[in-house]
């Protein structure tokens, strides 16, 4: 019974590594999703940090508001969103995403919740810095598709995925080795 469970771990490791391998190659990439990375929409400051800013959105839709650091995890309390008309915009759930912007400096962004707006116009943002993060930024993107969060965790667990490979190459080659002196 524990060589049969140590085969089944080891081709689910196997197959969990080929998928991370799979996941490195660029035309599985972008056959995943054609877009590497969300798009940010230009932010006008109005001062000379992060903490008040607001963004001119071309189509009503599904937002998503990014930090970067010491934010690792989604927070809706984080910042307020006034829509055109100066009402409050509610902040929805943000699925926990990462992202390291290649066009800049592989600035690392986090998704902390997101909003719908309901029209185009200038939405402002209030957001909370965190204290001892000189540097901390803020950003928005739209809201991205099932495609482009698969293809952002893909990413981000990319290097756990293809040591899952060689692990269970190893546990194969134990199990036929432990096989061979059982018998």
């Amino acid at each position: 019974m524990g060589r049969r469970v140590a085969l089944v771990l080891a081709g689910i490791l196997v197959l969990v590594g080929c998928l991370g391998v799979a996941a490195t190659v660029p035309a599985v990439q972008r056959a995943i999703s054609p877009h590497a990375e969300p798009t940010p929409v230009p932010l006008r400051l109005t001062g000379r940090t992060y903490d008040d800013f607001s963004v001119d959105l071309d189509h009503a839709g599904r937002y998503a508001v990014w930090a970067t650091r010491p934010t690792t995890a989604p927070d809706r309390e984080r910042c307020r969103v006034a829509g055109p008309d100066g009402r409050p915009v509610p902040a929805t759930a943000a699925g926990h995403l990462v992202w390291i912007e290649v066009a800049t400096d592989d600035t690392l962004w986090t998704s902390i919740f997101g909003f719908a707006a309901p029209a185009a116009g200038t939405y402002r943002l209030s957001c909370r810095l965190d204290p001892g993060s000189p540097g901390q930024q803020y950003t928005v993107t739209r809201e991205p598709d099932r495609r482009l969060a698969l293809r952002l965790r893909l990413e981000l667990w990319r290097g756990l995925l293809v040591a899952a490979l060689p692990a269970g190459l190893a546990v194969l080659g134990m199990t036929l080795t432990w096989r061979r002196r059982a018998d």
